[in-house]
């Protein structure tokens, strides 16, 4: 049903024609009862027209459901200039039945000079000036024709490589990197005149275009997800809009690609009719927009920019108070910010002004009506948008703003969610362009510049660069700042005199969780930074999307800098900080959560697109064995929920040393662990240390993160305790499985001082960093050419066959092994041994054993790299290899057993982890207290060369004492953290040979 009564439509409702010209729309009014109607045909008026309109015919008679064509032509005045328009809404109305009508607006534009899209011909000139005038113009000018020059235009892809085995989308034409070299054809036209360079992309557009084997067929462009399909035709729509000024296009060539531009943006108004707010969207709805835009037709483009889940809703919904994007992670955060801002430059040239616009900000708190996120709880996660709201409006620049005050001298700023530490300056690949650069070229701040001087590979951009930066920039990365919507609180250090680098930086996480992309941390030490290097961020250990360690671990609470409670995650709910002190001594915060506790998604994310339907499925596929429970939860569920658990951290930092004071309080008895992830453990000293047991380890619980934690020594000891690490970049460092890309080289060295509870259970643990140990082994074990047992698992940190079979009056063993999808050698049988008939074992390795295709490591009873041999935390001194030298045929290891009188055979077969020489893994420790309640006090010093921390100890859980090697004595009371909250307050009191030499309190300031 088109209309209650009468309908009207047009497929193409916006048009564009010279200044003084005249535009034609085809429209359809059609008879929507079963009654004959006279239908009227008018244009709505409102007294300022600039446009002749007449309607053919005006009025018609229409049977019971029949439809008529009509004819509109709209004159455009002459005093409509180039990207002007006139906008008028087309009533039909039956039967003089006003209430009854149908209409449509039509959108006459006169039309612009291309290209417009990324820049207009002004800008273009601009451009082609840098590289007539500077040489680092001139060289990325140079490369770019250089790569246009080398590109040979591909033909679609054809079955079945056009398929992508893990969606179901369909095939596709492109793979997605095309974009690079469509663009850089583009751009070397711009800049040289060639017309050959047009002509590349022309041969592209009509490819892509082809109504036989093009998009109008499979409705999909690139090899990726929709998001990568928004950007990739954000590209195409560029590079198009870039060479059309050549010539090359004819009529027929523009009509045939249009066709397809309006396909795609009839595919990403499908995508938006849900309500959707996300990255995803937004790269879609830009990618439609700028398709309208090309096509002069601001009608349809209009649908991407003020319609539902457009641009105007991707701003006001997605953003929140303080400028961050509400996925609250850096990468995303600058993405969207280029995204808009490239938008706000194509539609400048149609006279709209979006890049300094105030749009009214979205009050609820979701930011999606997708039915998903409007209902909390899948995987755990939040949808909703957290902290105060201060002003009525956001804008793009405030996006730009927000990430400004946490970046380091270096323009670095520290990870948060699904991201690492990361330079604001550089480029990015989804705008083409530096995001910082580009910025600063559309608002001229100062402060942008800085960011982009800071770029210490000098890299300038060639498109959005501004040639001559000011000399005089702000410098914004001395000071402490925060964020409540993100929820970030980060200190730093002030000491007089102090070059910058050597200078504490440390942030606490308490602000909205960020739907897919949020981890479970509220309270978390996320960040600690001196000399330029960093111990954490947020995705140190990395596994990707796809993988089931992705929500299993990686996101989870047990990977992070935080207690923890029953070794569960945290679930997100609104969060808030209580205390801000900056001062001359110290800084301080506090930041309080009141969450339950539950399993993580047990198996992490499900991919039905995938066609992966089970968890242990999905786990052999990765590599990844995953022991099944006895009462096995739903695929994805979190289970197990905690009642609200109050918990607070203070944090404090002082010239030389942070102070992390926490407190939890739960109705019922729980199990409580101070967690930090540190590389490079160096040991533990304490009063009255004891190693009390191992474990393989930290917990064998099939659906919780820690099971991960492999190779746990348990400590007894007093407090306090001091236990020492070392990270090391650069010449000597092991950083392989390590994200932590943006640290200088050199040395940060971590002294963990555990002060509070008195007695102390400490847990170190090595932490399962992603080192491509995964792959699927069969193995089978026959006695005289009997299959004695048989079995297949993912090899990896987890994962291993225990093997005990009977081989009694045999005369031959043979352990036969097999691998597939296996990147790294790893495997071992481990402690394989024949028990006799009177009970005696007797290693494999001393009775005669024939290998076949087995690889050898270097040294009998080392891993492949020299280590030690561990198979799920426990080592072995006595070890088989077994992996296949080559991996297209099984490795066999013949034992002949002649004379042995053996009556077994036993064995670990499993894969090795960690690889060689572990001095430098990343550790997870933890101290461990049991009760309804806990307190914790941690001093951690980073230092470079030697400490300045001679001792800490604590009197107390609220009182403390550090004693500092130049013979300064520091005192810290904290009062009132177990109180209401409102009244948290924190003193410093130094003394120097009994003298009084500084007191500072977070309510008096510095005296």
């Amino acid at each position: 049903v088109r209309g209650e009564t009468v309908a009207l439509e047009g497929a193409v409702l916006g048009k564009a024609v010279d200044m003084g010209a005249t535009a034609e729309y085809a429209l359809r009014v059609g008879n929507c009862t079963d009654a004959p109607q006279m239908v009227s045909l008018s244009a709505d008026k409102f007294g300022w027209e600039a446009a002749g309109l007449s309607i053919e015919p005006s009025s018609v008679q229409l049977a019971a459901g029949e439809s008529a064509d009509v004819t509109v032509r709209v004159k455009l005045s002459d005093r409509v200039p180039p990207g002007g328009r006139v906008e008028q809404s087309i009533s039909a109305v039956a039967n003089g039945n006003g209430a009854g009508a149908a209409s449509v607006k039509l959108v006459t534009v006169a039309s612009l000079e291309h290209p417009y899209i990324l820049h207009t011909p002004a800008r273009w000139q601009e451009v082609r000036d840098k590289v007539a005038k500077y040489d680092w113009a001139r060289a990325a000018k140079d490369e770019i024709v250089a790569k246009a020059g080398r590109w040979k235009v591909p033909d679609v892809a054809k079955a079945p490589k056009n398929l992508v085995a893990t969606d179901n989308f369909g095939p596709f034409l492109f793979v997605t990197d095309v974009e690079q070299d469509l663009m850089a054809a583009g751009i070397a036209y711009q800049l040289t005149g060639e017309t050959k360079y047009a002509a590349k992309v022309r041969q592209f557009m009509l490819t892509l275009s082809d109504p036989r084997d093009g998009y109008p067929k499979t409705f999909r462009g690139c090899n990726q997800s929709v998001v990568q399909e928004g950007a990739f035709f954000q590209h195409i729509v560029m590079a198009y809009d870039m060479a059309l000024p050549s010539g090359v296009f004819s009529a027929a060539d523009r009509a045939q690609i249009e066709v397809t531009l309006r396909l795609l943006m009839e595919t990403i108004r499908f995508y938006t009719e849900m309500g959707a707010i996300n990255n995803w969207n937004l790269s879609e709805v830009c990618g439609a927009l700028y398709c309208g835009l090309v096509i002069e037709d601001l009608e349809a483009a209009d649908r991407f920019y003020h319609g539902p889940s457009g641009l105007l809703d991707q701003l006001s919904k997605g953003v929140m108070n303080d400028g961050w994007w509400y996925e609250c992670a850096i990468s995303y955060n600058v993405w969207c910010s280029g995204e808009f801002t490239q938008a706000a430059l194509a539609l400048e040239p149609w006279g709209e002004n979006l890049l300094h616009t105030h749009v009214p900000m979205s009050y609820t708190p979701n930011f999606s009506l997708v039915p998903w996120a409007m209902q909390p709880g899948l995987y755990g996660m939040s949808f909703e948008k957290w902290g105060p709201i201060t002003r009525n409006y956001i804008d793009i620049q405030r996006m730009w703003d927000a990430l400004l005050p946490f970046a380091d001298y270096r323009g670095v700023m520290f990870g948060v969610n699904d991201a690492t530490e990361a330079k604001l300056g550089g480029s990015r690949r989804e705008i083409g362009g530096s995001p910082y650069e580009l910025a600063y070229y559309a608002y001229r701040d100062p402060a942008y510049a800085a960011v982009v001087k800071q770029d210490p590979s000098g890299t300038r951009d060639l498109l959005y660069g501004v040639s001559e930066l000011p000399m005089n920039l702000p410098e914004r990365f001395h000071d402490s700042a925060y964020a409540d919507n993100v929820g970030v609180a980060m200190l730093r250090s002030q000491t007089p005199g102090r070059p910058i680098r050597e200078q504490l930086q440390a942030v606490l996480h308490y602000g909205t969780h960020g739907g897919f992309h949020g981890h479970f941390d509220r309270t978390d030490l996320i960040s600690l930074m001196r000399y330029g290097r960093s111990f954490f961020n947020p995705e140190m250990i990395w596994y990707g999307y796809g993988s089931y360690m992705y929500k299993f671990y990686v996101q989870g609470s047990t990977s992070k800098n935080m207690v923890v409670v029953d070794r569960k995650m945290q679930q997100p709910v609104e969060s808030k900080r209580l205390l801000w002190h900056t001062g001359k001594a110290f800084q301080a915060t506090a930041v309080e959560t009141n969450a339950p506790w539950a399993t993580p998604p047990y198996g992490g994310m499900v991919y039905p697109e995938s066609g992966i339907k089970s968890l242990q499925e999905k786990a052999f596929s990765e590599g990844r064995y995953l022991p099944k429970p006895d009462h096995e939860p739903d695929y994805g569920s979190v289970t197990e929920f905690t009642e609200p658990i109050l918990q607070r951290r203070l944090m404090v930092v002082t010239d030389d040393y942070v102070l992390l004071a926490d407190y939890l309080k739960g109705e019922k008895e729980h199990t409580f662990e101070n967690l930090y992830q540190m590389k490079g453990f160096k040991g533990l000293e304490a009063a009255n240390k004891k190693l009390v047991k191992h474990d393989g380890q930290w917990d064998s619980n099939p659906v919780l993160g820690a099971q991960f934690v492999t190779d746990c020594d348990w400590y007894d000891a007093a407090a306090p305790a001091k236990s020492r690490f070392e990270m090391k970049w650069g010449p000597g460092a092991d950083n392989a499985g390590t994200r932590a890309l943006a640290s200088e080289d050199g040395v940060l060295n971590l002294d963990v001082h555990t002060l509070w509870p008195t007695q102390q259970q400490i847990m170190i643990g090595t932490a399962p960093e992603d080192h491509d140990v995964q792959k699927q082994l069969y193995y089978t074990v026959r006695g005289d050419d009997k299959k004695l047992a048989e079995g297949k698992f993912g090899a990896w940190i987890l994962g291993q066959a225990d093997i005990d079979v009977s081989v009694g009056g045999l005369k031959q063993l043979m352990l036969e092994t097999k691998v597939s999808n296996s990147e790294k050698p790893t495997v071992f049988w481990g402690n394989a041994r024949i028990i006799t008939d009177d009970g005696k074992e007797i290693a494999i390795a001393k009775l005669p054993v024939k290998p076949a295709n087995v690889l050898q490591p270097k040294e009998v009873n080392k891993d492949y790299f020299g280590g030690p041999i561990k198979i799920v935390g426990n080592e072995y001194a006595n070890a088989l290899p077994a992996q296949p030298e080559d991996d297209k045929q099984p490795a066999v290891l013949t034992v002949d057993l002649t004379g042995v009188k053996a009556a077994r055979f036993k064995a670990v077969l499993g894969s090795d982890y960690p690889l060689g020489d572990e001095s430098q893994r990343r550790k997870t420790y933890a101290v461990k207290t049991t009760g309804k309640q806990t307190r914790y006090l941690t001093v951690i010093e980073p230092y470079e060369t030697a400490p300045v921390v001679k001792f800490a100890k604590a009197t107390s859980a609220d009182s403390l004492q550090v004693a500092l090697n130049d013979g300064r004595v520091q005192t810290i009371e904290i009062r009132n953290l177990e109180g209401n909250g409102k009244d948290i307050s924190v003193t410093l009191s130094e003394t120097k040979g009994g003298q009084p030499t500084r007191n500072e309190t977070t309510e008096t300031q510095s005296r």
